[in-house]
């Protein structure tokens, strides 16, 4: 058995480059850039009005101004503003020469061309060129996972066609006889399927192509023969149980099987302990496929994509570990009997800033995951933390 931050390290160092690609800007949200934005020219390209108002010199706003024209956004100034003058002016328009402020409308009476301010002080009210960004600098770094703002970010600044990695292809798996689909009605002794789904759905979120591949039965044969088909089509299989020490536990006989090498089985986490990590080279020896088989219990299966299957497609995308982690107090006192496994704990960070334990009744408690935002890693030969102690915390939406 391996500790949890080695076996991230292991899957990171394992991973697949899926290659590159241009994509359509509108379609780049949920991709991985592979390659570094960088400004086409300054934000904002001059200086602009933060509000509606007037351009002037603050040192003439002691007197009555004459308005010289009017400005909107898109359109040049016409002429300078000299002394004893103003311009009427936009917001998002350039402040023309000459001016050094601009008082908001609300501060000013006007009488015909004629402004006069009774506002107390000035804020100069105006975004200068390049405070933003200068042209050439670096906007958006490679490896990041694509986003709204970042769609905004290349948008402002003429990319049409961002170079990004291709979506690596990533087959999702259950297993169990005791495992029906959502929209069939279980027996007495079924379950619904959802890891599968939350699995699916995870792999989607994390920038992956990912397909559903269906429920395997507790069958050795069949088992070997949905891997090997699968593994033809994607980059990854993720499976969820059959992973454990039961008789019908047949995933890592399997993979030994059809030739992938199982560099972990056991992980001294909780939730996850059965957690395994195969890999399938190639001829030249680099890594061809991959195998994650995490365990059946869902809360087990869903933090242990959020780790360690998200480090991976991370590592594999050219990013960085995406796990944020921070440190927080812990809103109450936190007791455990064992303590020779690092734990996972669901819990909420709260808007005073503390993380609070959810009532969680072990690795098959899906209900407490719903309600988690975060999950407090408790380290190995940690029994008892008290109420105000720091905690590493797993940021997780």
């Amino acid at each position: 058995m391996i500790e949890f931050s080695e076996a991230i390290q292991i899957v990171r160092s394992n991973f697949i480059d899926p290659g590159c690609e241009r994509t359509p800007l509108h379609l780049s949200a949920g991709r991985y850039l592979a390659e570094e934005i960088k400004a086409d020219r300054d934000t904002p390209p001059f200086n602009k009005s933060a509000v509606d108002g007037f351009a002037c010199r603050t040192e003439d706003l002691s007197d009555q101004l004459k308005i010289i024209e009017t400005i909107q956004a898109g359109h040049m100034p016409a002429k300078s503003v000299s002394r004893g003058e103003c311009s009427r002016i936009m917001t998002g328009a350039m402040v023309p020469y000459g001016a050094d402020a601009v008082v908001m409308v609300e501060e000013c009476i006007v009488d015909g061309d004629i402004m006069h301010y009774l506002g107390r002080g000035v804020k100069d009210n105006i975004c200068k060129k390049g405070e933003d960004i200068r042209m050439g600098e670096v906007a958006i770094s490679t490896g990041v996972l694509i986003n709204s703002a970042h769609i905004a970010v290349m948008a402002s600044m003429g990319v049409v066609e961002p170079l990004v990695k291709k979506a690596l292809k990533v087959g999702i798996l259950s297993t169990g006889d005791e495992i029906v689909e959502p929209g069939e009605s279980p027996t007495t002794v079924q379950i619904r399927n959802s890891n599968g789904w939350q699995l699916y759905s995870q792999a989607i979120m994390a920038g992956t192509d990912a397909a559903y591949l269906g429920i395997i039965k507790d069958n050795p044969e069949t088992t070997i023969q949905i891997i090997r088909d699968g593994i033809e089509k994607c980059d990854a299989l993720i499976l969820t149980g059959g992973v454990s020490m039961g008789d019908f536990d047949y995933v890592p006989q399997s993979l030994t099987i059809l030739g992938f090498d199982i560099l972990f089985d056991r992980v001294a986490v909780q939730p996850g302990k059965p957690s395994t990590f195969a890999i399938l080279r190639d001829e030249t020896g680099s890594v061809a496929k991959v195998v994650f088989a995490l365990p059946g219990n869902p809360v087990s299966s869903y933090l242990q994509f959020e780790i360690l299957v998200k480090s991976w497609i991370a590592s594999s995308s050219g990013a960085e570990d995406p796990v944020a982690r921070i440190q927080l107090p812990l809103a109450q006192e936190y007791v455990r009997k064992n303590n020779s496994r690092e734990a996972l704990i669901p819990g909420v960070v709260k808007e005073n800033g503390v993380f609070e334990p959810l009532s969680y009744n072990g690795s098959a408690h899906i209900l407490a995951m719903g309600r988690a935002n975060a999950v407090a890693v408790i380290p190995i030969g940690i029994s008892q933390l008290a109420a105000g102690s720091p905690v590493g915390v797993i940021l997780l939406r």
